[in-house]
């Protein structure tokens, strides 16, 4: 990915944004996070737990700074992702937000995510 790609990407609106996020998690079968030697990160917005998820590895590095900066990226399988994770941090009510970046992310139910990617992945 260029970097002209990433900029236009993030400018989208969250609509667009989350479309753009749900095919290609789609199209290369792996959703991306941020773990350090504890785990996975979340973060607190609110008293309100989220899980951050990217489309791509380049925008969840874009966010390895400040409270993250010993973080690395990681992929998980979008089907292990379908299977497990949705259904945990459901169980857990921890929320995902998408494409977090600068301060926000789109919130997105975990019915909602979880139909939206089988959807998509119906289409391959």
């Amino acid at each position: 990915m260029n970097s002209k790609e990433i900029e236009n990407v993030l400018k989208l609106d969250n609509r667009k944004k989350y479309g753009y996020f749900i095919k290609k998690i789609a199209d290369s079968e792996e959703v991306w996070s941020l773990k350090n030697s504890d785990g996975w990160v979340s973060l607190g917005v609110e008293d309100q737990l989220f899980f951050p998820v990217w489309a791509k590895k380049e925008y969840a590095d874009l966010c390895i700074s400040g409270e993250w900066e010993d973080c690395h990226s990681e992929a998980i399988d979008i089907y292990k992702f379908i299977d497990e994770w949705i259904l945990n941090l459901k169980k857990e009510g921890t929320r995902i937000t998408v494409m977090w970046h600068n301060g926000s992310g789109i919130d997105v139910g975990w019915d909602d995510l979880l139909n939206n990617i089988l959807f998509e992945l119906d289409k391959y």
